[in-house]
């Protein structure tokens, strides 16, 4: 890794311990895909996972749950680690995957280390809290400034904001608006009753508690970005050239496993369930109810058009190292040839094609796009 920039690696570290990443328990009910008859598997994935979240990518779980990696002949492994570990592990090739919040590949990618970006987990997830005398008011972002926002370093949140407040109202952050940076989301509401900041960005599973202590939830981050990127997956570039197809394997059951999520929710909150040992209660709130979970969706999808707005704003705030361009480590060939295969295989299921039309839409960005991936359908 070169020399990078030093008080965004130790910011970075602090931040990180906020959010991690955790692959499901391996198994196997029905086959789904290619169905491997041997029962052998020809790949083998290791991912990173934490204790820190059981469900930041219930595509994965609902995928092993439905056996659609045994379809696709694909071994998952897991191997767990500190949250704060989990990037420099993958960077130097101890684990093959992983998948967590943005900002910490973001940096590692921009500073020249082994990995790629490849594909999406998150999207929303965050809400903005207020006290009550200030919730009227604040209700309009054409009123927000001069206003002080209390919010995580280095997290989405901070990036998608400043990036939205910018290009969408005007707003200069350090000049129309103040961003406190502050340590943990409980902090975070902490800081908003107590009036030391007007506005408070803060993960939707404190939003209850937050509530409890006399606070408004005001509205969910997407208000500001509809679908705005929060985790992605991020590949040891090495194993990622290398063993390709078993990459292209991962994402074709997690697509699979996609559908599932939006048209089954019944099947999905039981699997889940299953997969997890949480209540099915427990599962529709984090995954479904968007009163509950900060307007929260997931994607495979890349989205490189709203990572690169992110990381433009990294850029511009000097957290990132300059000279580096996103497309240098963020992939898209390996998504596009996953869909496309499922596409193939089930060539009358529209909503496979409706994927590739989101694909084109949100990642046409990506130098030559069009030129690649414009005329598939």
């Amino acid at each position: 890794m070169k020399s990078g920039n030093h008080k965004l690696f130790w910011a970075l570290t602090a931040a990180i311990l906020v959010t991690g990443s955790v692959s499901g328990c391996t198994k196997s009910k029905e086959a789904g895909g290619d169905p491997a008859k041997t029962g052998e598997k020809s790949y083998t994935l290791n991912v990173a996972k934490t204790s820190s979240s059981a469900l930041t990518n219930p595509l994965i779980q609902l995928a092993e749950e439905k056996g659609y990696f045994d379809g696709y002949r694909l071994e998952l492994k897991n191997t767990t680690l500190e949250t704060s570990g989990t990037f420099e592990a993958l960077s130097i090739g101890k684990v093959d995957t992983t998948y967590g919040q943005l900002i910490p590949p973001l940096s590692y990618g921009s500073q020249g280390s082994d990995v790629t970006l490849f594909a999406g987990t998150i999207s929303g997830g965050m809400c903005v809290v207020v006290r009550p005398e200030n919730e009227e008011e604040l209700k309009d972002l054409k009123n927000w400034k001069g206003k002080n926002i209390g919010v995580i370093q280095l997290s989405t949140s901070e990036m998608v904001t400043k990036y939205v407040l910018g290009k969408d109202y005007g707003y200069k952050a350090g000049e129309d608006l103040t961003y406190t940076l502050i340590d943990g989301y409980p902090n975070i509401s902490l800081a908003v009753n107590k009036g030391t900041v007007d506005i408070g960005f803060i993960s939707a599973e404190y939003v209850e508690g937050a509530v409890s202590e006399g606070l408004v939830y005001l509205f969910p981050l997407t208000n500001l970005l509809e679908d705005y990127v929060c985790c992605r997956q991020t590949a040891y570039s090495k194993s990622f050239k290398d063993n390709r197809e078993a990459y292209v394997a991962y994402l074709k059951g997690q697509i699979r496993a996609y559908k599932d999520y939006v048209k089954d929710e019944a099947g999905t909150v039981a699997s889940l369930a299953q997969a997890t040992g949480e209540t099915e209660d427990y599962i529709k709130n984090y995954i479904y109810n968007k009163e509950t979970n900060g307007n929260r969706t997931y994607n495979p999808d890349p989205n490189y058009n709203g990572t690169l707005a992110v990381y433009d704003t990294l850029l511009e705030w000097d957290y990132v190292e300059k000279g580096t361009v996103l497309s240098q480590f963020y992939d898209l060939s390996v998504y596009a040839d996953a869909l496309k295969a499922v596409i193939e295989e089930y060539p009358d299921d529209t909503f496979f094609t409706d994927m590739w039309k989101y694909f084109e839409k949100n990642n046409s960005e990506y130098p030559d796009f069009d030129k690649v991936y414009g005329n598939y359908l």
